[in-house]
């Protein structure tokens, strides 16, 4: 890390998401639910696939308008780039960046500490606190504050992601019935095999389980990078606790490291 006068620490921000961040996630998301189709039904005809797709995705965009408030999805779709596919803040970023606003502090003082110019704004948080050389009761206030807002912010991120998956399977089911008992169904069967017969029938079914899939590994993705937050919350106010504490940077550093668990980066 480059530091001038005033001091400049960098630690990864995530970044406000914009369209041209979204759109290449939806058609990636799109393009993987047909592929998978395909595959699980068999299907050779990619043009098989298109009502089937529409459905399904259209379905499940209404049904989710319907159900959250936009300032939510926002939320969520910012959350699923930054976390679900960049992985969010690493804890040994915050680790080294500790060390270095120990380094500053036992180096220039308090006064050394609050000129510190970042981009990372828990970590201007853990600079303005030490500065004012804050108590240990208020520091743990803010921790508690900071973890309760990161798990409210995982629980509504979590729930527009595995409510998009129950609508992705509630409609393609739906859609799967509408295909057996319309007058469509015999049609667009009747020069197919009875197992692609069968695979044409059940292919908005399919479309909305894999969407579903992929909506189950994000996730995943997603609750493993909320612990990692959660880490990353504990060591940077712990941190602030320590260096107000002893500004020693080995064992600043020692003690932070006990709070990360083997095979965590």
């Amino acid at each position: 890390m480059n530091f001038s006068k005033p001091e400049e620490l960098f630690v990864h921000k995530p970044a406000n998401v914009d369209l041209m961040q979204v759109i290449p996630l939806i058609v990636a998301a799109a393009l993987l639910t047909v592929g998978l189709a395909m595959f699980l039904s068999g299907t050779e005809n990619g043009s098989d696939l298109v009502q089937p797709v529409i459905v399904v995705f259209g379905g499940t965009v209404v049904a989710l308008l319907a159900t959250f408030p936009l300032s939510q999805l926002g939320v969520a779709l910012q959350n699923a780039v930054n976390r679900g596919i960049r992985g969010g803040t690493a804890p040994d970023e915050m680790v080294r960046a500790l060390m270095k606003v120990c380094d500053i502090s036992r180096r220039d003082g308090l006064l050394g500490v609050a000129e510190i110019r970042t981009n990372s704004e828990s970590l201007s948080e853990i600079c303005h606190l030490i500065s004012q050389a804050a108590e240990e009761e208020h520091i743990q206030f803010q921790l508690d504050k900071q973890r309760t807002g990161e798990q409210i912010c995982h629980r509504m991120t979590s729930d527009v992601f595995l409510f998009t998956g129950i609508f992705a399977v509630l409609i393609g089911g739906l859609g799967c019935v509408i295909r057996v008992v319309s007058s469509y169904a015999p049609a667009a069967t009747a020069s197919a095999g009875t197992g692609e017969a069968i695979g044409l029938l059940v292919l908005p079914l399919i479309c909305g389980v894999t969407l579903a899939l992929l909506m189950s590994i994000l996730i995943g993705r997603l609750r493993t990078a909320h612990l990692r937050e959660m880490m990353v919350i504990d060591i940077a106010y712990q941190g602030a606790a320590i260096i107000l504490e002893d500004n020693n940077v080995q064992r600043l550093r020692s003690r932070l490291a006990m709070l990360i668990p083997g095979g965590v980066k």
